[in-house]
């Protein structure tokens, strides 16, 4: 039978394993979470839309705020810009990039692409934040839509009329040849009428009065 010492022995080598085994997984654990959670998270928010009711073929333009709610700094991100239109159809807009690094709990505006308004109905634009670097701890997760409702051409307000109060009907789209000499007809024609009302007022006034005469009265008889 083994003696008592070879146990006493034998029981601390196992104690000695254990605790080294303890120790090494309680070291390695902090390092392991903090490598984990040591990550850039970017989400965009706060998207805007000019103009936000836009007509059929007018220039469009986007905006958004891209926030870091990760603990680390994100380098480098691509921002794509999606228009999903009426009939389902997916068009892509364009990228724009992350231009300096965004620190942990920063946030950046960043201006899209313009891009003209074409199909008349409710659009969808998709904001997506990909390519971060360092990745993040949920890649693909920061996206965000909003709707877009696009008008028929030439349905909005006439425009109003110039301060005068004046609005000629036809003569705006005509050239500048033309409206002259539409000024040059309203001209002669006032003349003339200036014309016609002197010669009434000299044919209505009266004779100038004959002179008195002034020769000898008649010999009488002759």
């Amino acid at each position: 039978m083994p003696s008592q010492s070879w146990r006493r022995s034998g029981n601390a080598v196992v104690l000695v394993l254990g605790g080294l085994v303890l120790l090494g997984c309680v070291g390695a654990s902090p390092t392991a979470a903090l490598t984990t959670q040591s990550a850039p998270d970017l989400h965009p928010m706060a998207p805007s839309v000019q103009p936000e009711k836009p007509y059929e073929g007018d220039f469009v333009g986007v905006s958004v705020v891209i926030v870091n709610q990760g603990d680390a700094t994100a380098t480098g991100a691509s921002i794509d810009l999606v228009d999903i239109h009426p009939d389902g159809a997916s068009v892509h807009i364009g990228r724009s990039e992350l231009k300096a690094p965004l620190a942990a709990g920063d946030s950046v505006t960043v201006s899209m692409s313009q891009f003209i308004a074409a199909g008349v109905g409710l659009h969808n634009l998709t904001i997506r934040v990909g390519n971060v670097t360092p990745p993040e701890v949920q890649p693909g997760g920061g996206a965000i839509s909003i709707p877009l409702e696009v008008l028929p051409a030439g349905s909005g307000s006439p425009p109003p009329p110039p301060p005068d109060g004046i609005h000629i009907e036809g003569l705006e789209s005509l050239g500048l040849g033309v409206l002259l000499g539409f000024l040059a007809v309203i001209l002669g024609i006032g003349i003339a009428v200036a014309a016609v009302g002197r010669r009434r007022s000299q044919e209505l006034e009266p004779p100038p009065p004959e002179p008195r005469d002034r020769s000898p009265p008649p010999l009488w008889p002759p």
